[in-house]
């Protein structure tokens, strides 16, 4: 098993999901992104999950090369201590 980042993007959506997904190849990290689409908001928006994960796409997949490990951001230090100040 590896961990990818695969980039998703749903037919009128103004964004682009990032997820990051474990599986045994780029292909299935594809498939285990696509199942994901409107799963964790199956109510949010007009469209039903079929109909949203029919719209997807897969605009890219990047595996990890450090295995089970990613780096999602980075956030410059004074941000982060600035919000932690006032979190």
């Amino acid at each position: 098993m590896e961990v990818y980042k695969v980039y998703v993007h749903t037919e009128d959506d103004p964004h682009v999901s990032e997820m990051v997904v474990a599986a045994s190849s780029k292909k299935e990290a594809e498939e285990r992104a696509l199942e994901h689409v409107k799963k964790s908001n199956p109510h949010k928006g007009y469209r039903a999950p079929e109909e949203s994960k029919d719209l997807s796409k897969v605009l890219y997949v990047k595996r990890a090369r450090t295995n089970g490990c990613l780096v999602i951001h980075r956030v410059p230090l004074e941000v982060f201590k600035r919000v932690k100040e006032v979190a």
